[in-house]
């Protein structure tokens, strides 16, 4: 029977030392990335498989990391899954995911199990509004990241975006265009990203000197099908331009207008939220806010595996800002009302 490969022998394939090795495996101490890469690739050439169980027993860690999302369906949070699994990996960490489909108590049970000594911290974007609700189900001290979304009342370590900036951006510029009934297609509520997007755009319609208007102000529920229907209101109320702050829904506000034969950029003009690479948005003429989703995770990693390394340091928090492209040029309104 052919023995098992030792990690002396990653050593000896790799070039580098079995301290080096070891600390690739273990992510006890940080290497390059060329250097993680040789190692990596001569574990997997030499089908090298840990001994976790005496690793665990050793250093008190699992090396394992969970995930909590609330739609993995949803591209934006499968692209944080996809650069987390690479950011962890570096570090020799596995990553465990939980999809609440934006339900409560999923995530809830999802942090029971979690925390229950399976993995050595969490990486959650919460469907809650207050992590008052969220608490109990943590043990105190336990390694916790939030990515995106910020509950109310939490005070931990914390990676999001803030697109104020690039939302009053996308404002301006359709009013330089002449619009001024601008619509709002907004997610869920009870969310701290619907929250501060609908707060800029009625900021940024204020410094513009526009009312906002209620009427013109329609929330869905993240999904395709909630955006046709806002869409349809919007449209029906004469609306000439539209702020889409989630990307899901943007798709099935484009289908809204590509059924009623309806060209952004002339009959109406369009900015959405732009999570990921969606080519079709560059293809309408979209204007877009895109979000650093993968910086956004690269940050959440690294800050997740310092907690590990050190859970008496102070809480950070790291906040990426948002970018404004715009597409073609607005068209301009017909009939400028006076102002």
């Amino acid at each position: 029977m052919k023995r098992k490969p030792k990690i002396t022998d990653v050593a000896k394939a790799s070039g580098f030392s079995i301290a080096t090795v070891s600390h690739v495996i273990n992510g006890s101490r940080p290497v390059s990335a060329g250097t993680a890469a040789k190692v990596n690739a001569a574990i997997a050439a030499l089908g090298y498989v840990p001994d976790s169980s005496a690793r665990s027993f050793k250093t008190g860690r699992h090396h394992l990391v969970g995930y909590i999302a609330p739609d993995i369906g949803n591209r934006f949070f499968s692209l944080i899954l996809e650069e987390l699994e690479d950011a962890l990996a570096l570090r020799g960490y596995n990553l465990l995911v939980i999809n609440t489909r934006e339900n409560g108590q999923r995530e809830l049970n999802g942090f029971q199990v979690l925390t229950n000594g399976l993995t050595d911290g969490v990486i959650c974007a919460s469907t809650f509004q207050d992590y008052a609700d969220l608490k109990p189900a943590i043990p105190k001290n336990f390694p916790l990241v939030m990515i995106d979304r910020l509950p109310k009342n939490y005070s931990g370590d914390s990676v999001r975006v803030s697109c104020c900036d690039a939302i009053r951006e996308a404002i301006h510029v359709l009013v330089q265009a002449g619009h001024r009934r601008i619509g709002l297609i907004a997610s869920i509520g009870r969310l701290s990203t619907t929250v501060e997007r609908l707060n800029a755009y009625c900021d940024a319609l204020k410094e513009e000197g526009i009312e906002v208007d209620p009427a013109l102000i329609k929330q869905g529920d993240s999904r395709s099908r909630s955006g046709y229907d806002c869409m349809r209101e919007l449209v029906d109320n004469g609306v000439g331009a539209v702020l889409i702050s989630n990307s899901v829904m943007a798709g099935g506000a484009i289908s809204l207008l590509d059924n009623r034969h309806m060209i952004i950029g002339k009959d109406i003009q369009v900015a959405a939220l732009r999570d990921y690479e969606w080519h079709r948005f560059q293809q309408e003429n979209v204007h877009t806010v895109e979000q650093p989703a993968r910086d956004m995770a690269k940050f959440a990693a690294q800050l997740l595996l310092d907690r590990i390394e050190d859970p008496t340091g102070a809480p950070r928090e790291v906040i990426l800002k948002a970018a404004y492209h715009a597409g073609t040029e607005p068209t301009k309104c017909e009939c400028l009302p006076d102002i």
